[in-house]
């Protein structure tokens, strides 16, 4: 049973991995034709034709495309709110708000469900345990549709799972919601969380220097927001790490540097703590007479290791200075139990 369930865990983390190399981010978002072109029938009678040029609803978004002193800066709660659907923001946000209030009355409910349990017969076969069961199911199956975590990465941008924690409440229900979660189902949501990074509000507008360079109010919401982040949402889901397998470790920790910009997250606070923890199982794994699930590390997976560490050097070659905090954050918490 164990042996099966590292086994799906790999072939989905494999599955992903390979789904975000087939679809790579944009870089830019295409304007060209947008506003159409003009096409001539005669000297004397110009004919305006609209062309709008196509592309997929799936475009990625630069750093370098959002303008300072927008508004969306200085929204932190929901700080995607002008960045869901361009045809109308507004229902993006009111659709991101239900999902999360659909999502705590699921949970709700499996809460309830757990503490009805005691009273069950002990018979698994008897009717009042198969309609309990059913139940169950049917509430955790509610909640993970209104999570959204299983979207395909690359679908939208940002991702529905990076919209809902990016309200404070998105972020207090994880933990939770993970407590009723498969192991798979958790696998998908950490996934999902890493590959996309760098659209997280505590990751977009959570640096060291951006803290620094805002207002007081800004920089104390954000703080908040990051200390909520790092103790609500972290703990939950990277918790199965510290038995999983170096195989897996690797296809996150590839995933991780392929789908984001690494030396612009690893100057806040989330991404140091999520690349703790990876770096610190990869070295326990490659000790001499490390086991994973009681099987002995392959010698390729530790190589892979080795290479991938390598490239994460020198993805920060040079920024090595700004993602370490400055003296006025050496004070904040950080989970060290994780």
């Amino acid at each position: 049973n164990t042996q099966s369930s590292m086994a799906r865990m790999q072939q989905q983390v494999q599955r992903i991995v390979n789904e975000a190399r087939r679809r790579p981010k944009a870089a830019h978002v295409a304007a060209e034709g947008a506003l159409g072109k003009i096409s001539v029938n005669s000297a004397r009678n110009p004919k305006q034709v609209i062309q709008v040029q196509q592309r997929p609803h799936a475009g990625s978004v630069s750093h370098a495309d959002v303008p300072r002193g927008s508004p969306m800066v200085h929204d932190l709660g929901g700080i995607f709110t002008g960045m869901g659907d361009a045809r109308n923001p507004a229902a993006e946000r009111r659709k991101t708000l239900r999902s999360i209030e659909n999502v705590y009355t699921a949970v709700l409910r499996l809460e309830q469900l757990i503490r009805e349990q005691a009273r069950l017969p002990p018979n698994a076969d008897h009717p009042a345990v198969q309609n309990w069961l059913t139940q169950y199911g049917e509430a955790k199956e509610r909640a993970w549709t209104e999570l959204d975590a299983s979207q395909p990465i690359s679908n939208t941008y940002p991702h529905p799972l990076a919209r809902f924690l990016s309200f404070s409440k998105g972020k207090r229900i994880i933990p939770r919601l993970v407590h009723h979660l498969s192991i798979d189902q958790v696998l998908a949501l950490t996934t999902t969380i890493i590959a996309n990074f760098e659209t997280l509000d505590v990751c977009r507008f959570g640096s060291f220097g951006y803290s620094a360079a805002s207002g007081s109010m800004v920089a104390a919401r954000q703080k908040e927001e990051t200390d909520l982040f790092l103790h609500a949402v972290m703990p939950p889901t990277l918790a199965f790490l510290s038995e999983t397998s170096l195989q897996i470790i690797n296809g996150l920790f590839a995933l991780f540097m392929e789908r984001n910009n690494v030396a612009w997250v690893m100057r806040t606070r989330p991404a140091l703590a999520f690349l703790s923890v990876l770096l610190g199982r990869s070295a326990a794994l490659k000790q001499p007479g490390a086991h994973a699930y009681g099987v002995p590390v392959d010698t390729q997976e530790i190589y892979q290791s080795s290479e991938l560490y390598s490239h994460l050097f020198n993805s920060l070659r040079g920024s090595f200075a700004s993602i370490f905090p400055p003296s006025s954050s050496v004070s904040s918490p950080t989970p060290g139990h994780m």
